[in-house]
This record gives C-alpha cells, sequence and structure tokens, in this order.
C-alpha cells in the first residue's frame, strides 16, 4: 500500500515538474544578461506547482526549488566571470571584466526583486488566503544566503578592478625641477598597487566560490592597502600642483 501511495505522489509530482523542463535548460544555457528574461516564467511554473501540486507544494519542497534557480544563477555568473582579465594590468581588458561583474550583480538584484514580486501576487492571491501561508513565510536566507554572498563578491572584485584604473596606470610626464621625483613617487605607487594584486592572484583558492570564507581576510587586507595608497596618492598630487 506504501509503495502504491507513492507511486502516485511521485506521478503527480512529476506531471508538473516537467513543466520547468524548458525553462531550466534555457537558463542552464543563458549568460547573465538573458537570465532575467526567464526568470518570471520560470515562477510562474513553480507558482502553480504552490497552488495546484498535491504533494510538492510544502515550503520546504519549493524553497529548495528556489535555492536550485539560486546556485545556477551563480553557476551561469561564474562562467562570465575572467579572473585573469580582472588582474590584468590593461585598462581595456579590466573594465571588460568590470562589464561582467556589473552584469552578475545586476541578475543577482533583479533575482531577488522578481522574487518578491511574485511573492506579493501570492499574498494577495485569494488561493493563498485560503491556505492561510505564502511565499513571504519562506526563509530567505535558505534562498539568497550565497547569491548575496556572490554579488558582494563581485563588489569586492569590482572596488579591485577600479584600484588598479586609479593606480596602475604609467604616470604622465612632468616639467619642473621636481618633476623626475613626482614621476618615481607614482612609479612607487603604481608598483605596490601591482604587488597587492599580484597577491590577489596567486590565492590558492577560487575567489568565486562564496562557500570560501578566506576572502574576507584577503580582501580586507587589500582594502586597507588602498586607503594607504590613497593617502600616498593625494599628498603627491598636492606636491605636483605647489
Amino acid at each position: 500500500k506504501k509503495i502504491s501511495e507513492n507511486s502516485i505522489e511521485a506521478a503527480d509530482n512529476l506531471k508538473f515538474l516537467e513543466h520547468l523542463s524548458g525553462p531550466c535548460q534555457a537558463l542552464a544555457e543563458a549568460d547573465p544578461k538573458a537570465i532575467c528574461d526567464i526568470l518570471p516564467e520560470l515562477l510562474g511554473y513553480i507558482r502553480m506547482i504552490w497552488s495546484l501540486s498535491k504533494y510538492y507544494n510544502t515550503p520546504e519542497r519549493v524553497t529548495g526549488l528556489l535555492r536550485k534557480i539560486s546556485n545556477e544563477i551563480i553557476r551561469r555568473c561564474c562562467t562570465k566571470v575572467d579572473l585573469k582579465n580582472i588582474f590584468f594590468y590593461d585598462q581595456d581588458v579590466v573594465e571588460k571584466a568590470m562589464v561582467s561583474l556589473e552584469e552578475s550583480i545586476r541578475c543577482g538584484v533583479l533575482w531577488k526583486r522578481i522574487f518578491r514580486k511574485t511573492a506579493a501576487a501570492i499574498a494577495l492571491s485569494s488561493s493563498s488566503r485560503e491556505k492561510k501561508e505564502d511565499w513571504s513565510t519562506f526563509d530567505d536566507a535558505a534562498i539568497f544566503a550565497q547569491i548575496d554572498a556572490f554579488v558582494q563578491r563581485c563588489r569586492d572584485l569590482i572596488e579591485v578592478c577600479e584600484g588598479q584604473l586609479q593606480f596602475c596606470p604609467l604616470p604622465p610626464r612632468f616639467g619642473g625641477t621636481r618633476g623626475h621625483e613626482i614621476a618615481k613617487a607614482l612609479l612607487d605607487i603604481r608598483s605596490q598597487c601591482e604587488a597587492h594584486v599580484d597577491r590577489l592572484r596567486s590565492l590558492d583558492y577560487d575567489i568565486l566560490d562564496v562557500k570560501t570564507s578566506k576572502w574576507h581576510d584577503d580582501y580586507s587586507v587589500f582594502k586597507n592597502a588602498v586607503k594607504d595608497l590613497e593617502v600616498m596618492y593625494t599628498n603627491v598630487m598636492q606636491a605636483a600642483f605647489e
């Protein structure tokens, strides 16, 4: 009897989950710019499962589906973020890497926004009121904790790129009796920035893996070093104007 009951449940689950096949396949092949166009349709099917399925409409199972979407978004964004370009001493290459990071950030932010919009619609629906529960009761951390961490990791890497754009270009020529001194000071700052970037480049773990907590310490060291470079840079600028 138990086998028979579970067989009926499995068949019902399959009937509903099969609707996810198309949009999930599209998500697995999409780049960050296209992902946001797929998510509303995908959430629409999950909402249907929540409303109509006899067995798969529990908060635990639907939360698990939503968490899988978050993980897939991270995976797709990681395929478009090239760490080599982020730590490359070329303005055009670094700016191109920043575009990929910004697209990944936008994707993560819009995913949460689309989810909240769908959750609000479910809360207003009559079927939800009859159930006495809706998606607002779901554990946000279970769904978004990793993608929030990934978005923050991308923001950290954008700051690394901005540091390179500020400190790593070769200085212009300066005239006057102190021109050589000013140029040398800027070259020293450039050299120090490159050393800090080299340290990040040589880290022995995947920076984009949000489960790796070592990044917080390594990034903090870089951020403090950049603050020192900014003070040195300001002093050189003041000396140049004088």
